[in-house]
Formats: structure tokens, C-alpha cells, sequence
């Protein structure tokens, strides 16, 4: 049965049968609290000093330092790492790095927020009816723009923008990440150049 009875020297027997081993790289993890623990440790331990708030054993616990040990692993099944930490640790890194690369980068939720609702409220002040809050966001917007010709051009200017700047994120998309191509479509479409900064500095490296 593998690890559990053909361990040599040991007759057949199921020596890793309800046993609990530690199966890891060996890599001892120091203390950041152990030069607190040398200094303070003696001088908590005095009889004339009052008893403090800190007492020695706590000193001791955060002074000591903790890892698993796999060396019953080792003596009884035979265990040896198959990585080094620093192997280990490359290789998460660059799992990591793919990952990203294959994810789609994007603005922050205050960015997302100024776009989305921007646009809807230019547009629907321009185009929609007088319905619910349209009035406010048209009186809003005409005390900046003066005029409803303006706010429809400004509005008209923007939509041809984010679909102009789509099409190119896609296009840009298809040579540097087409994975992700049509996810950069959609994302500037919405973010416009918001989305665009971040596939043009991918397209860079």
C-alpha cells in the first residue's frame, strides 16, 4: 500500500498509519521578536522589579520561534523537498505574473464610478425626456454648458469618442493580449481612455 508497509526496514509494517507529518520545505521563518525576547526576557525574570504588565512567559512565547519540522516525514517515509524555497518561491511569482497577464487591468471604483455615471447623466440630460431626476441633471449640466445644442454635441462628441477608442483597444488588444480582447472592447467602451491607459502600458512592455 505504498507509503503505509514498504518502507525498508520495517518488516511490513504500516508505520505511517494515523501518523501526522509535516510536509514542507524545511525553511525556518525567523522571529522579528526575538532580539525584544533576548534583551527583555532577563530582566523580567528579577524578583525586585514589580510585576509588569508583560510577564516572562509571554516574552518567551513571542521570542521562540515556530516551524514545521519535516524530519519525521523524512526518517519514516523518506521525504525530501522537491524544491528549494527560492525555486518555490520563482515559480509563485511567475504563476502570479501569468495570471495577471491574462486578467484584465482596470481603474479604480472611484474611476469606474465618474465614467459610468457621467456619461449616463450627459446623455440621458441631452437625449431622454423629463422624467425623475432628468430635470436636475439638465439644469445641472446647462449651468455649465449654457445651451442644449452644446450639451448634445458635448454628449454626441463623447459616445463617438468611447467607440472610437473601443475599436482601437480592441485592434490594440488582438496583437498585445488577444485573450482579452473583447474584455478590453467592452471595459473602454465604458471607461473609455480611463481603460485605454492601462492596455497601452501593457502594449509597452
Amino acid at each position: 500500500m505504498g507509503l503505509l508497509d514498504d518502507i525498508p526496514g520495517r518488516g511490513k509494517q504500516p508505520v505511517a498509519a494515523g501518523q501526522p507529518y509535516f510536509i514542507s520545505d524545511a525553511l525556518i521563518v525567523g522571529n522579528a521578536f526575538s532580539i525584544f525576547y533576548t534583551i527583555m526576557y532577563p530582566w523580567l525574570t528579577r524578583g525586585w522589579l514589580p510585576q509588569p504588565l508583560l510577564l516572562p512567559a509571554e516574552v518567551y512565547k513571542v521570542g521562540v520561534t515556530h516551524y514545521f519540522s519535516y524530519l519525521k516525514a523524512k526518517e519514516e517515509l523518506g521525504y525530501t523537498p522537491i524544491t528549494t524555497p527560492q525555486e518555490g518561491m520563482a515559480a509563485t511569482i511567475s504563476f502570479y505574473k501569468e495570471r495577471k497577464r491574462k486578467s484584465l487591468d482596470g481603474p479604480t471604483i472611484y474611476e469606474w464610478f465618474f465614467c459610468v455615471f457621467g456619461m449616463s447623466a450627459v446623455i440621458a440630460a441631452a437625449f431622454f425626456p423629463d422624467i425623475g431626476p432628468i430635470p436636475l441633471l439638465r439644469s445641472a449640466c446647462l449651468f455649465i454648458l449654457r445651451s442644449m445644442w452644446a450639451l448634445r454635441l458635448l454628449a454626441t462628441w463623447a459616445t463617438l469618442m468611447h467607440v472610437g477608442e473601443a475599436i482601437y483597444a480592441w485592434r490594440l488588444a488582438k496583437r498585445v493580449d488577444p485573450v482579452n480582447s473583447r474584455g478590453w472592447f467592452w471595459q473602454t467602451f465604458v471607461l473609455g481612455f480611463f481603460s485605454l491607459k492601462f492596455l497601452l502600458k501593457r502594449a509597452k512592455k
